[in-house]
């Protein structure tokens, strides 16, 4: 965003004003972290007044409730653009290293994204926490019934709560290794990253 556009900002109404705002809110997140973002610096880095900045959002926790609603939408479609429709009965192994490398691409095309979903656990906002806590449980659901069908297929069938928690096994080693990416940049390769991460999984559980 560039000093020119935020400049013109303050002449926008507050729809069209909104998305700038939340791109301002989301540098000061990534610079300050949650606690350290206050509407003064939201201000500052739109480049526009504080009445404007109110006219937008009538308090921090509201810019930034905003803010986490629109980071959580883009990443939970890259999750779910990432999970197969179908699992292929042949070739488990490599479906689930497709889906892990499209997951941490998705990571590295976004980090600013990222950093705000990592850190939304921590925030100690109840509605934060429960957008979180829902997008978490849509992909759980998608994955477990992808989990139980190959399951099934294979004369593995196990109980639905098991198949639940291989599920949120999965996502959780997808989510720390996307942080390692974010972490330790250059270090991994999305695709080398999803190669050793699907063997783990097929070595220890598949």
């Amino acid at each position: 965003m560039t000093t020119e556009t935020r400049v013109r900002a303050e002449h926008l109404g507050p729809e069209v004003r909104r998305p700038l705002v939340l791109d301002a809110a989301l540098e000061v997140w990534i610079e300050h972290g949650y606690a350290g973002t206050t509407m003064a610096r939201i201000a500052k880095a739109a480049n526009v007044s504080k009445p404007v900045l109110y006219a937008c959002y009538a308090h921090k926790d509201e810019a930034l409730r905003a803010l986490m609603a629109r980071e959580e939408e883009r990443l939970v479609g890259a999750a779910q653009e990432a999970l197969p429709d179908s699992i292929d009965l042949d070739d488990v192994g490599e479906v689930m290293r497709t889906a892990y490398e499209a997951f941490f691409r998705a990571t590295l095309e976004h980090p600013a994204s990222w950093r705000v979903v990592f850190d939304a656990p921590h925030v100690n906002d109840p509605v934060i926490t429960t957008k979180v806590n829902v997008a978490r449980a849509l992909i759980t659901g998608q994955l477990t019934a992808l989990l139980a069908h190959h399951l099934d297929s294979t004369d593995r069938s196990m109980p639905e709560r098991t198949v639940r928690l291989y599920a949120q096994n999965l996502i959780a080693l997808a989510e720390s290794n996307a942080a390692t990416l974010l972490q330790n940049p250059g270090e991994w390769d999305p695709a080398e990253l999803a190669q050793s991460v699907t063997d783990l999984v097929l070595t220890s559980w598949l």
